[in-house]
């Protein structure tokens, strides 16, 4: 008797376990450029982890701006789809 009750209990956990990972937000990526201590402009992808906004740059490209021009203001802006 304690045997099916303990299948539909593990299901049951099993089954909630499954709905509350799906409803997690995903990460999302985004275009950033800044002017680094160099004064070069950069551009960079960033990915925004979800759960504590934490961010990881990565495909870093920066140029120094031509000459009598100086880099604009850091931005950031979701990729495009």
């Amino acid at each position: 008797m304690k045997r099916p009750r303990r299948a539909v209990l593990t299901a049951s956990a099993l089954l909630g376990a499954s709905l509350l990972a799906g409803c997690t937000k995903p990460d999302r990526t985004e275009i950033v450029t800044w002017t680094d201590e160099h004064g070069r402009a950069c551009t960079g992808v960033a990915v925004v982890d979800s759960e504590d906004d934490d961010r990881e740059v990565t495909s870093i490209d920066c140029d120094y701006p031509p000459e009598g021009r100086q880099p604009g203001r850091g931005t950031s802006a979701p990729l495009p789809d």
